[in-house]
């Protein structure tokens, strides 16, 4: 570990065939993607009201498109709409770190970092050379509180990437913070809504966005073509 990452741990796992996705580009390729199967897409819009009958769902949407459709998706993030049932989570603030542009090559393959501490902390690479350092996660919401401690949260994230890595040059070019939901099993919610089989939605809690959007699309997909998926009751929204 140390011979080929320069990192001074007792130990670690190395997976391989991982990647790293810029979330925005992958968002703009899917729509392109979806466009190009005679999807039709209707930006920017906010959905007003969703009526759920027998046979179809009908979304009114604030600019006068109405849009009906055998099944709808809600995957909005944590814009919860009033028709998904409340669900026991909780917020977490968290903070990152942009490094400047580093003088020369990093570690080996750019591997993606993550040290399963407590609190954890997770570092990678962008394509310009510089390296992303987050975590400092903190049980509260308050947005303000969050925001004012940035730049002490900052430092903190540099002293750590700096231990960790301590040839990188740390200081801290960009800064910024958020925050997520998380659930006490650390599981998402997908599936059809209580009372609304028409109606589907994905809640990816926590930091597996990813993951947890892969298995959506497979579930989501067996729901509406009338099959059943062999994941459906552990994600499902009983209880909430």
């Amino acid at each position: 570990l140390a011979d080929s990452f320069g990192i001074d741990r007792a130990a670690a796992i190395l997976s391989h065939d991982n990647i790293a996705l810029d979330p925005r580009k992958l968002t703009a390729g899917l729509l392109l993607r979806a466009l190009g199967r005679k999807a039709r897409l209707y930006a920017p819009v906010q959905a007003t009201e969703i009526e759920h009958g027998r046979d179809q769902v009908v979304v009114k949407t604030s600019l006068g498109p109405t849009i009906s459709a055998r099944h709808l998706v809600l995957a909005t993030g944590y814009e919860l709409t009033d028709i998904i049932p409340a669900t026991a989570h909780s917020i977490v603030s968290t903070w990152a770190i942009a490094t400047n542009r580093q003088p020369q090559g990093l570690w080996p393959a750019t591997a993606l970092l993550w040290e399963a501490s407590e609190p954890y902390l997770y570092v990678r690479t962008t394509a310009d050379g510089r390296v992303i350092c987050g975590g400092e996660d903190e049980d509260f919401t308050d947005e303000e509180h969050r925001d004012a401690m940035i730049a002490e949260k900052a430092q903190r994230l540099a002293a750590k990437l700096g231990h960790l890595l301590p040839k990188l040059d740390t200081r801290p070019e960009f800064a910024w913070t958020g925050s997520f939901g998380t659930t006490t099993s650390g599981l998402p919610y997908i599936g059809a809504l209580p009372r609304f089989p028409r109606i589907h939605a994905v809640m990816g809690y926590g930091g597996n966005g990813i993951t947890f959007s892969q298995i959506a699309s497979e579930m989501v997909s067996s729901a509406i073509g009338g099959l059943q998926d062999i994941d459906s009751e552990l994600f499902a929204f009983r209880g909430c």
